[in-house]
């Protein structure tokens, strides 16, 4: 009784260890005192503007890629990050062979098949680092102050 009850015990634990291992982190990472991500957002609770460095995971083609975003004091900004895909080059096939009145046959030349677009998609997100950017006081491509 006592040696069923600690291999139901072990299995429980070993299940919930795979569990949380395959399972997606669902908490935010905190890059600096106060600046913190997590799924596709980061927060900044400072009064500096932060540029964040992430890594971009897309499924197909390739790795992804690596990219900065700024986030400014005070705010939480959604990150503008998405996949592309890729062309794929045709393959080629034989052309339909034809009867030739004499009884010969007519092999046409071999025909391009049309490329096809396979899309990417997001799969994970990576955040690298966060450092202080105050350059202008502002983040790029934000409206300039009024001055009033």
């Amino acid at each position: 009784m006592t040696q069923r009850l600690l291999v139901g015990l072990g299995t429980a634990a070993l299940i919930t260890a795979a569990a949380c291992a395959l399972a997606p982190a669902a908490f935010a990472t905190d890059l600096a005192e106060g600046v913190s991500c997590s799924d596709r957002s980061c927060r900044n609770d400072t009064d500096d503007i932060y540029r964040i460095q992430v890594r971009v995971h897309c499924s197909g083609f390739g790795d992804g890629y690596e990219t900065s975003v700024w986030v400014n004091s005070r705010t939480t900004e959604q990150l503008q990050v998405g996949c592309t895909g890729h062309w794929v080059s045709g393959g080629y096939r034989p052309g339909t062979p034809s009867m030739n009145s004499d009884g010969t046959w007519n092999t046409p030349p071999m025909e391009k098949e049309p490329d096809t677009f396979e899309p990417s998609y997001l799969t994970g997100i990576d955040y690298l680092s966060a450092v202080v950017d105050n350059s202008g006081r502002r983040r790029p491509g934000a409206p300039a102050s009024s001055g009033s």
